[in-house]
């Protein structure tokens, strides 16, 4: 699961490189093949932060490579994980009916690792996208055991966990979109058992380390406005539920996306989260985008 920011990132990505080929195509370069490079930071008030590079490449007008590397770090008084990520995806579609494939590998060698594998189809046309998503996710805790005389002895408690999402987005207008999601997760055993599972917990009370927490559910929706200039303007509302005690999160995003140069956009976000943890704090960041083909 990627982070949620990072997983709006890489769309926005593919959205903008398929956005430019199809001008270009209106201008007689339809050879070329479209790309899109995304360079974007987060961080929030409670010393959470996150890095990606993203790299969109497609392959011909029906298929799509999809490649990302981030690092997201939570503090001592925090989570105390820095959590490297690697995600690679492939998307191919078929006239009106689309599938895609993805898998990621996230963790820190010294607490939590997660290794996922994503399946999705979805049916797509000029005002509506639905998709359906089924993932498999192998998560490994690792911790420490203090010996009869007193020495440390490594240990790793596995949990497996199956995720099923949907995904919706329609025109609704000229410059009007809507989307939305909602997602469910299953594990293969109580999470409330597993060591060291309180720190890790607070994972779940950061809007930015939040996908790759131990979460049972999550759902949200948004709306976006593009101006006669190419600028976009974007709310998000998020509410998700952590898996090991239900506690809760909700998080509410505006951005903004604004075009600096021929092939070049920025966006700018900023964000306001609530957990039953940590109670309130914002959080913000920005993604360049650099785009052609």
């Amino acid at each position: 699961m990627c982070p949620a920011h990072h997983l709006r990132w890489i769309c926005l990505a593919l959205v903008c490189a398929a956005s430019a080929v199809g001008a270009q195509s209106d201008e007689g370069v339809g050879d070329r093949r479209p790309w899109a490079i995304g360079l974007g930071a987060q961080a929030d008030d409670e010393s959470n932060d996150s890095m990606l590079a993203s790299f969109n490449w497609g392959v011909s007008e029906e298929t799509w490579l999809k490649f990302a590397a981030g690092r997201s770090r939570s503090p001592e008084r925090g989570a105390d994980i820095v959590a490297d990520n690697l995600s690679a995806g492939f998307e191919h579609r078929f006239g009106l009916v689309g599938v895609a494939f993805d898998a990621e590998q996230w963790g820190d060698p010294d607490a939590l690792e997660s290794t996922d594998f994503g399946a999705a189809v979805y049916v797509q046309n000029e005002r509506l996208r639905l998709a359906v998503r089924r993932e498999r996710r192998a998560i490994d805790v690792h911790f420490m055991l203090t010996g009869p005389l007193g020495g440390t002895i490594p240990r790793t408690a596995g949990v497996d966990a199956d995720g099923t999402e949907l995904n919706l987005r329609v025109q609704i207008g000229e410059r009007w979109q809507l989307h939305a999601s909602a997602a469910t997760y299953d594990y293969s055993r109580n999470l409330a058992a597993l060591p060291r599972i309180e720190q890790l917990n607070l994972l779940s009370a950061s809007a930015l380390t939040l996908a790759n927490s131990l979460i049972d559910e999550q759902a949200g929706f948004g709306v976006e406005r593009q101006t006669r200039r190419g600028e976009v303007l974007t709310f998000d509302y998020h509410r998700d539920r952590s898996a090991v005690d239900g506690a809760r999160l909700e998080s509410f995003d505006v951005a903004f996306l604004f075009p600096v140069a021929r092939r070049m956009d920025l966006e700018i976000n900023l964000g306001q989260g609530r957990s039953d943890l940590l109670g309130s704090g914002l959080y913000g960041g920005f993604l360049l985008l650099i785009y052609g083909g």
